[in-house]
C-alpha cells in the first residue's frame, strides 16, 4: 500500500471509531478478535462437506409459464451476453480476463484481487491498487444467472442449464471459505445464496450432478456460517443486516438438515420482526432517506415474507403492515412513468434480477411486488414492465395515485400532486434527517432541496451516485449540496462530508410548517448547517402562488453583515435543456424543443448555466452507479444582506 493509501487507510479508521459509541467499539474489539482466531482455520470446503442430500432449492415456486415474449426476448439478450462473457455491470463492460479468475478480476484496473489471501486482511475499502470493490462484488453475486436459469426452465435448453451449474461449481472451487475479495461482506454473500437458489429452483435437481449438489450445500453451509458469525451491528445495522438476515432465513430453509438451521431461522425472524420499526420511519420513509435503498430493503423483506409464507412460518402481521405503508409512502414519490427522484444514494442492489433494461423501473417493480405480497393494490404502481421479481412474488398496478399533499413528518418531505395543464405534477421538498444511524452512509447533504416532475420529466432532478469507495472527490461532491437544488454558502455543503459513507457534521431541520391545501399549498422549514460556520440559519418556504406558478423564498437569519459567495441551484434531469430567455435573471427549462417551466431567479443575482464543470464538479448527473454526464445546471449567485427574503418563481407551461 502506499503512503496514501496507508494515511486514508488511518483516516477511516479514525473517523469510524468517532462516529461509535463505547458500546460499539467493545463490540468491534471482540469482533476483532473472532476475525483474527478465524484465520487460523484451513481453507476449503472439506469442513463444510454435509454429505449426500437433496438440492436445496428456493422455498417457493416460481411461474415462469407466466413470462411474455417480451420477457424472454430480454432474458434471451442477457443470456447471449453473458455466454460470449460479455458483461456489464455498474456501467462498466468487462474487459477479457485474461489468465486472471472471473471471479476476482477488476474490470476498471485490470489487475486481480488476492484470492488465496484471508478474506478480513484484504483492504477493500482503501486500495489504489486494485480498484473499487464495487465491481468484482457485482459480478459475484451471480444475479445473471438468475434471468438465464428462467429462460432455461422455460425452454429446456440444455446449454443453459450447463452454462448455470458450470458458472456455480466454478465460483465454488475458485472461493474456498473465507478466503478471497468475495468473503468479508455479509451482504455480498446473502444475495449471492439467494442467487444460487433461484438457480437450482429454477433448473430442478436433475440439472445437476450429485458432486455439484454437494458443493451447492457445502457452499450454503459455509456461507450461513459466516453470516452468523459477523452480524452487521450498531453504526453498521443498516440494510447489511437485513440483507444477512434474509440469507439466513433463506438458507435454513432450503437447508432444514444443517445443524444450525433452526437456530439461523430463529435469530433471522427476530432480526426482521425488530428492525422493521428502525429501518423504516413510522411514516413509511426508509431511514437511508433514498427511494432506492428503500425499495431494496422492501425487497429483501418482500423476499423473507414471500418464503415464509411458502412454508408455512409467516413473519408477523405487523411487519406486513408495515411494508405496505412503506409501499405507499413510494407510491406519494412516483410519476405515472413508474419514477421517482433520485434521493440519496443508489448502488443498483437488487435481489431478485431480470435484465437492466427492466431495472430502470425498479421501485415501481418493487412496488409492484410489495402491493401483490400485503395484498394492497391502492399502493399498486401505474407501470412496471413484466419482470421475474413478479413470477415470485407475484404483480399488481394500478393508476397514478391522484392529487394531494403528503407530509412525511419523521421521514422529511413533503410531497404535492396534481394535474397542471393537463400534465402530472410530483413536487417534493426535503426537511429530514441526512441519513440512518450514526454515520448516515448513504444520505446527501440535501436539506430542504426540492425535486420537480411535470409531464413524466424530472425538471428539477437529483444529482445522483456515481462512485462509492474509487469516487474520491467526486464521490463528495454527488452527496455535497452544491449539486443539489437548494442554497448553498462558499461552495460548501451544509452537513460535512467525512469519507466516503460518513459525516463530521450533520445539518438538522427544524421549524417545518405546512399547508396542505392543494390551492394555498406551502411548506416552510429551517436547517442549521452552516450556523457554525457562517453564523446563519438557511429558512425555506415553497408557496403554491396561482395554479400553475409556485415560489422559492430563502433566507438566511442569524447574519449581522451580508454573507457573500450565496449560490441558489437547479439541476435538470435528463433530456432537459435550460435556456435563457431575453428576460434577465429568467430561464426555460425545455425537452425536446418545447419549453415545460419558466424558472426566475432572485432580482439582482446573477444566473448561468453549466454543464460539465470540472473544477468545481458542477453540471453533473449520474444516471446510474459508475457513470457521470454532463447535465444542465441552473446556478444563481449573489450576496444575502440580514432579513432580505430570495425569491425564486417557477412557473409551469
Amino acid at each position: 500500500m502506499s503512503s496514501g493509501g496507508l494515511s486514508n487507510r488511518l483516516s477511516w479508521y479514525a473517523r469510524r471509531l468517532s462516529a461509535m459509541s463505547t458500546a460499539e467499539v467493545v463490540h468491534r474489539v471482540g469482533e476483532l478478535a473472532k476475525k483474527r482466531s478465524a484465520r487460523l482455520a484451513q481453507p476449503g470446503w472439506a469442513r463444510f462437506d454435509e454429505g449426500d442430500g437433496p438440492l436445496p432449492l428456493f422455498p417457493t415456486a416460481i411461474d415462469v409459464a407466466s413470462a411474455d415474449a417480451d420477457l424472454l426476448a430480454r432474458w434471451e439478450r442477457v443470456a447471449e451476453a453473458a455466454m460470449a462473457r460479455r458483461h456489464r455491470f455498474l456501467g462498466v463492460d468487462w474487459p477479457p480476463a485474461g489468465n486472471a479468475s472471473l471471479w476476482h478480476f477488476d474490470p476498471v484496473s485490470q489487475r486481480e484481487w488476492p484470492k488465496d489471501r484471508y478474506c478480513f486482511d484484504i483492504n477493500y475499502r482503501h486500495s489504489d491498487v486494485y480498484g473499487d470493490v464495487k465491481y468484482v462484488w457485482e459480478i459475484n453475486r451471480l444475479q445473471y444467472l438468475q434471468p438465464i436459469a428462467a429462460l432455461a426452465a422455460r425452454t429446456g435448453r440444455a446449454d443453459l442449464k450447463s452454462f448455470v451449474t458450470a458458472e456455480i461449481a466454478s465460483w465454488i472451487a475458485d472461493n474456498p471459505p473465507f478466503h478471497g475479495i468475495n468473503w468479508p461482506s455479509g451482504i455480498e454473500l446473502s444475495v449471492r445464496a439467494v442467487s444460487v437458489l433461484v438457480a437450482t429452483r429454477l433448473l430442478g435437481a436433475d440439472a445437476f450432478s450429485p458432486a455439484e449438489t454437494r458443493a451447492i450445500r457445502a457452499f450454503l453451509a459455509a456461507t450461513g456460517d459466516w453470516l452468523s458469525r459477523y452480524p452487521s451491528r450498531f453504526s453498521s445495522a443498516n440494510n447489511h443486516l437485513i440483507a444477512e438476515a434474509v440469507g439466513l432465513y433463506v438458507i435454513a430453509t432450503a437447508c432444514p438438515e444443517l445443524p444450525a438451521a433452526s437456530r439461523w431461522r430463529a435469530y433471522a425472524r427476530r432480526v426482521l420482526a425488530e428492525e422493521v420499526d428502525r429501518q423504516f420511519h413510522a411514516d413509511g420513509i426508509g431511514a437511508e432517506q433514498s427511494p432506492t435503498y428503500t425499495a431494496f430493503t422492501l425487497e429483501l423483506y418482500v423476499t423473507a415474507v414471500r418464503v415464509a409464507q411458502a412454508v408455512g412460518d409467516p413473519l408477523p402481521r405487523a411487519v406486513l403492515d408495515k411494508l405496505a405503508t412503506v409501499g405507499e409512502a413510494l407510491s406519494w414519490f412516483m410519476d405515472e412513468t413508474g419514477a421517482v427522484p433520485c434521493i440519496g444514494d443508489d448502488d443498483e442492489g437488487r435481489v431478485i434480477v431480470s435484465d437492466p433494461e427492466a431495472d430502470r423501473f425498479y421501485v415501481a417493480s418493487v412496488l409492484s411486488a410489495t402491493a401483490a405480497i400485503c395484498d394492497r393494490p391502492d399502493i399498486a404502481p401505474p407501470v412496471a414492465p413484466l419482470h421475474l421479481r413478479d413470477l415470485v412474488f407475484g404483480r399488481r398496478l394500478a393508476p397514478a395515485k391522484g392529487e394531494g399533499v403528503h407530509t412525511f413528518a419523521e421521514g422529511g418531505y413533503t410531497v404535492l400532486r396534481d394535474q397542471v395543464r393537463d400534465r402530472q405534477l410530483v413536487l417534493a421538498m426535503d426537511h429530514g434527517p441526512l441519513g440512518f444511524l450514526s454515520i448516515a452512509a448513504h444520505g446527501h447533504a440535501d436539506t430542504l432541496a426540492v425535486w420537480l416532475t411535470y409531464g413524466g420529466r424530472a425538471l428539477l432532478a437529483d444529482a445522483g451516485t456515481y462512485l462509492y469507495h474509487a469516487g474520491g472527490a467526486w464521490r463528495d461532491a454527488f452527496r455535497g449540496t452544491p449539486l443539489h437544488n437548494t442554497l448553498s454558502i462558499g461552495g460548501e455543503s451544509s452537513s460535512l462530508v467525512s469519507g466516503a459513507f460518513n459525516w463530521k457534521a450533520k445539518a438538522e431541520a427544524s421549524r417545518l410548517a405546512v399547508n396542505d391545501r392543494l390551492d394555498t399549498f406551502s411548506c416552510e422549514a429551517a436547517h442549521d448547517g452552516y450556523k457554525a460556520r457562517f453564523g446563519v440559519e438557511h429558512v425555506r418556504a415553497l408557496r403554491r402562488v396561482s395554479p400553475d406558478t409556485f415560489r422559492i423564498e430563502d433566507k438566511l437569519e442569524g447574519a449581522a453583515a451580508p454573507v457573500d459567495d450565496v449560490a441558489i441551484s437547479f439541476l435538470s434531469g435528463e433530456g432537459i435543456e435550460i435556456r435563457a430567455t431575453d428576460r434577465t435573471g429568467t430561464f426555460d427549462f425545455v425537452f425536446e424543443g418545447t419549453a415545460l417551466l419558466r424558472l426566475t431567479g432572485p432580482e439582482g443575482w446573477a444566473g448561468s448555466v453549466i454543464s460539465g464543470q470540472e473544477t468545481e464538479r458542477l453540471g453533473w448527473r449520474s444516471p446510474c452507479f459508475g457513470v457521470k454526464t454532463p447535465s444542465d445546471q441552473l446556478v444563481f449567485r449573489g450576496s444575502a444582506a440580514p432579513g432580505t427574503t430570495m425569491r425564486t418563481d417557477l412557473r409551469l407551461l
